[in-house]
């Protein structure tokens, strides 16, 4: 059998097309509103924080952008250059909930989950095993929602669809 490792670096092109696949998602439909299985739906957005990869080992360029929306544009130009997204940072809301976290494409990673609505550590110990939960919670929240998404990516990837459709709507957003 194969090394965990050489089937991670084998198969990291696929987080790297989800990561370019929820970035337009994101921007085509609308309100920023994607439907998940199983779930309600959740407006995602991508945050101030992109990095994009092409190439392995010493020939790989990378691209870190971060600030404005205006930079994506540039980002852009590096998924038509080749580039494919290797970090990125996203913002997803569903209900009450809003998480801020960055997504990893070779091991789908959370890194820095954050939610604007979720009480903070508590100042004495009265509470900790509460918030240990809370957390918990926030974690196992955020990976549902990324389960599904990364399930619906998967089904148009591997289905005709993803040549005949889902890839000339991406190249028409690219080129916008």
């Amino acid at each position: 059998m194969r090394d965990l490792v050489e089937l991670l670096f084998a198969y990291r092109f696929l987080g790297r097309e989800f990561l370019a696949w929820l970035w337009f998602q994101s921007e085509s439909t609308g309100e920023n509103l994607l439907s998940v299985p199983g779930q309600e739906p959740v407006n995602l957005a991508i945050g101030d924080k992109m990095v994009l990869e092409t190439g392995d080992g010493e020939y790989r360029e990378t691209l870190v952008l971060q600030g404005s929306h205006s930079e994506h544009r540039e980002a852009r130009l590096g998924l038509l250059q080749g580039k494919l997204p290797e970090e990125m940072q996203l913002r997803v809301q569903r209900g009450q909930d809003e998480w801020q976290f960055t997504l990893k494409a070779a091991t789908l990673e959370i890194k820095g989950l954050k939610n604007k609505n979720a009480p903070g550590l508590p100042e004495g110990e009265d509470d900790q095993e509460g918030y240990f939960f809370d957390q918990m919670y926030q974690v196992e929240a955020v990976s549902e929602i990324l389960d599904g998404l990364f399930r619906a990516f998967l089904q148009v990837r591997l289905s005709p669809a993803w040549d005949q459709e889902e890839l000339p709507r991406l190249q028409e957003w690219l080129e916008a």
